[in-house]
């Protein structure tokens, strides 16, 4: 009788051993090949944003606002900077010197 237990002790011990890291390393493959399929997945979505950000820059920069404005019959004002002083850069063509009164106070 107390063969038979051992012998089964024996049996379920080896068995133990063997298939635990079986089990383990079927386990660390699945969780592998998600992350191979996440960085796939993270790799496409930045070279998704790289594509949009260039697009973005192309469409909005410096050179293609001015060729926008010159398709559009735009001009491009003269700006001066002065020492204490900046000039508007857009002025109305039938503006008046108005008075305005702020609290009571005028100018």
């Amino acid at each position: 009788m107390r063969k038979s237990y051992l012998f089964v002790l024996i049996y379920l011990s080896i068995f133990v051993i063997v298939s635990v890291p079986l089990i383990m390393n079927i386990r660390i493959n699945e969780l592998s090949n998600k992350i191979n399929e996440l960085d796939t997945e993270v790799f496409i979505l930045e070279r998704q944003k790289m594509s949009i950000k260039k697009k973005h820059s192309d469409k909005y920069s410096i050179s293609s606002i001015e060729q926008l404005a010159k398709t559009n019959s735009y001009e491009r004002l003269e700006i001066s900077q002065k020492i204490n002083k900046l000039e508007i850069p857009y002025k109305l063509k039938n503006q008046e010197k108005e008075n305005v009164a702020i609290l009571g106070f005028g100018k």
